[in-house]
């Protein structure tokens, strides 16, 4: 199977919870060789217990799809304990970010990282036929109630080849 040139990616809440609400944990051990979990992360992303993407996430760590980790967060205060998390992980491997928040991935470059979002994970996957369209699982997070901007959302959509412009 392809793969990205990332071989290494540590994932934040936001996209983990995404793609679990899809069903589409998989693509991201389809696209990187090893998706690192931090313990902050994991303890935001299944605090519900009774959610099924919590429980998706839970599975995806057992399962060994996706690889918990111990993590030292970077001194910032503008951040979350997940994101600071994330970040600090990324660092220190030298690997990707896989994250939605704005200020955390404009931190993350700042600090010389990859960094690639929800969008991004849908687009690449659909580049290397692991998705066979980005629309459906959009409409899908929207209809959920999962925010994305529309100029974001546009930009990912002509950058899949479904855009309506």
């Amino acid at each position: 199977m392809l793969r990205s040139a990332i071989s290494v990616a540590v994932a934040d809440a936001g996209p983990l919870i995404a793609l679990a609400r899809l069903d589409r944990l998989a693509l991201l051990s389809g696209l990187f060789g090893q998706v690192l979990v931090p313990e902050a992360v994991f303890a935001e992303c299944t605090a519900r217990r009774d959610l099924a993407d919590a429980a998706s996430i839970r599975h995806a760590c057992e399962s060994g799809a996706l690889t918990l980790c111990i993590a030292t967060p970077i001194a910032a205060t503008d951040l979350g304990r997940g994101e600071r998390s994330a970040i600090g992980k990324a660092l220190e491997l030298k690997a990707a970010l896989v994250a939605d928040d704005l200020a955390a991935r404009r931190r993350a470059e700042a600090l010389g990282l990859i960094t690639i979002g929800t969008l991004g994970v849908l687009v690449q996957a659909k580049r290397m036929g692991l998705l066979p369209e980005v629309r459906p699982a959009v409409d899908q997070l929207r209809a959920g109630g999962y925010w994305l901007g529309d100029e974001l959302l546009r930009a990912a959509l002509r950058t899949a080849g479904e855009s309506d412009e």
